[in-house]
């Protein structure tokens, strides 16, 4: 991998400037590939985004540097599967109500204090069951 700030910039130019249908090289790597579209640049003959991810960690300092980043696409997962999941296996019909329950509690969040005996046919807690 380059890790070379300089002739990053200018190997990224250089695939920049190349012409649909071209080949080109990877900045990171140096791996030949064809360019697929007016936006490609790496290759992923690495595997994943790690030719992207050098090029940047390299070029932008702050980018290296920010150790609490979460991509894009880890944190939908987390909203939309993880978060909505977690709500249920502790009784709540929601992430909403969830999370105003923490509010309620000054921001505080103890799962043994906050556990209830959930509904048995609905599985949600007391005061959000419709059972009755």
């Amino acid at each position: 991998m380059n890790r070379n700030k300089k002739k990053l910039i200018e190997a990224k130019a250089l695939c920049n400037d190349a012409k649909v249908g071209e080949e080109i090289t990877c900045p990171s790597c140096g791996t030949t590939h064809v360019k697929k579209s007016y936006q490609s640049v790496f290759c992923k003959s690495k595997g994943g985004t790690k030719c992207k991810d050098n090029y940047w960690n390299n070029v932008d300092p702050k980018k290296r540097n920010n150790k609490t980043r979460i991509s894009p696409a880890s944190a939908r997962y987390f909203n939309n599967v993880i978060m909505p999941e977690r709500a249920r296996e502790l009784g709540f019909p929601s992430v909403e109500d969830m999370k105003s329950h923490v509010d309620e509690n000054h921001g505080g969040w103890d799962e043994h204090n906050c556990h209830v005996e959930p509904c048995q046919w609905c599985e949600l807690r007391p005061e959000y069951c419709r059972c009755d």
